[in-house]
């Protein structure tokens, strides 16, 4: 008699999108779609999770300055200069959608070019980290609001 093995992998993928508006009218400026890499730390909390592990899920959302090349093996971001609470999460059939809201004080000066989901409020588990397919000169005159789609798959 032969043994049937049925297996069915599952997939995680994500999409950044990037809305920045003018501050004082709300007038739409510009528009990007990034995909992002769910690193190998954030594999191990989805593991850890599942199995009732004592792992925090998603809390933080950070924007950093450096446009060096996602990998797997990223930690942090590279050069992280703002974090903060994640603003909302959307669950769908499949889908967790993840939003933050980057307001006229925060960031100014910066020129951002990367953006993670973390666990914690400094340091923790790096979930996600994408580099941004432009570049954001932050200044109190616009607003920024991130987007960011996990589209669960089974194969």
């Amino acid at each position: 008699m032969a043994i049937v093995r049925q297996t069915e992998s599952i997939g995680i993928t994500g999409r950044l999108t990037v809305l920045v508006r003018e501050a004082w009218s709300g007038r739409f400026v510009s528009r990007c779609v990034s995909h992002n890499l769910v690193v190998l730390a954030g594999r191990n909390l989805i593991r850890d999770r599942l199995q009732g592990g004592a792992v925090a899920a998603l809390t933080h959302f950070a924007v950093g300055i450096s446009n060096q090349a996602v990998t797997s093996g990223d930690t942090a971001l590279q050069i992280e200069v703002f974090r903060d609470t994640i603003t909302q999460f959307v669950n769908g059939s499949g889908i967790l959608t993840v939003k933050y809201y980057l307001a006229t004080g925060n960031a100014n000066g910066q020129t951002l070019a990367e953006a993670g989901l973390l666990n914690a409020s400094s340091g923790g588990s790096l979930f996600s980290r994408v580099v941004l397919a432009s570049t954001i000169a932050k200044t109190a005159s616009i607003t920024v609001t991130f987007q960011w789609d996990f589209t669960i798959t089974a194969s």
